[in-house]
């Protein structure tokens, strides 16, 4: 690697790892395609290596430029947010994407709504949603590869983090039409003779539904797992399988799937949906605004 680089080149390394393509690059840039490979050009040999090669669908990342990525996308970020910080930030001229690390139930009830609102408001906008596993994904947020992490389940908080509650819901129970166990209303002991689908994203089966009944322990029969919060939808519509999940995502099924949807007949305390971000975003104009869109759109789904 050579000394002198001019950091306003990496803005071309950032946008080929999303279009794997030089020409798409130069439009996003508004650049002609000769500059744009010029550029790319200075970039090899800046870093002795081709950084993006050829392939049948574009160009491909190599390993030296896989590598790059965190630290090219938080500089260009970061960048953008000191050139917005000069002049008033105008979500209708904002460029940039955010990308949300949550689960595919939030996606399901928030995308869109959130889509339609920033066609007006930010059409220069990207919004890319990311899966999250069990944890927070503290070095990609610390990196500034995800801008935002939102689930229910995530725990101890470390330093550097900011955090909001942004959404709560209790949890129904959901089966399919003309179940043979559930007849009228779902009572508890229904409950506990059915087979159950369980969403785990950890692939455990831990069930914390276990109750104790005139002098005897009941507990579900686990006979599914899966870590997608959507795609049991289909399960539970064609099997005897019945699902307890948040009450919004489940309405969700009932909307689109043949299965009826009942408030859970066990007490489970309500599950509350956490927004996450770093100290490396937090006042980034571009995200704080998107932040507040999103709080105000989950307010709506109350």
């Amino acid at each position: 690697m050579k000394p002198g680089l001019d950091l306003n080149l990496l803005f071309i390394i950032e946008s080929l790892y999303r279009t794997s393509n030089i020409s798409k690059t130069a439009d996003e840039l508004n650049m002609s395609q000769s500059a744009a490979s010029h550029a790319l050009a200075k970039l090899r040999d800046h870093f002795n290596d081709p950084l993006f090669v050829r392939v049948p669908k574009g160009m491909s990342a190599t390993q030296t430029a896989k590598n790059m990525r965190a630290a090219v996308e938080a500089f260009t970020q970061q960048a953008r947010a000191l050139a917005q910080q000069s002049e008033k930030f105008d979500p209708k001229k904002a460029q940039g994407r955010i990308n949300i690390a949550t689960t595919d139930m939030v996606e399901v009830i928030l995308a869109p709504a959130l889509l339609k609102r920033l066609k007006t408001e930010a059409p220069g906008l990207q919004i890319s949603f990311r899966p999250t596993g069990g944890d927070l994904p503290k070095p990609e947020l610390e990196s500034g590869v995800y801008d935002l992490a939102i689930a229910g389940f995530y725990k101890n908080m470390p330093e550097g983090f900011y955090q909001v509650k942004v959404y709560e819901d209790g949890f129904s129970t959901a089966y399919r039409r003309n179940h043979p166990i559930i007849q009228g209303t779902l009572k508890a002991a229904q409950f506990y003779e059915c087979d159950h689908a369980l969403i785990t994203l950890q692939g455990d089966f831990k069930d914390g539904l276990r109750r104790r009944v005139n002098g005897r322990t009941l507990e579900r029969h686990i006979a599914f797992g899966s870590y997608s919060f959507t795609g049991l939808a289909w399960t539970v519509a064609s099997t005897d399988l019945v699902l307890t999940a948040p009450s919004l995502l489940l309405k969700k099924y009932a909307e689109h799937f043949p299965v009826l949807v009942q408030k859970c007949p066990v007490d489970i305390p309500k599950i509350e949906i956490r927004m996450i971000w770093h100290s490396l975003t937090h006042k980034d104009p571009l995200k704080a605004w998107f932040r507040e869109v999103l709080k105000q759109e989950f307010q709506k789904l109350a």
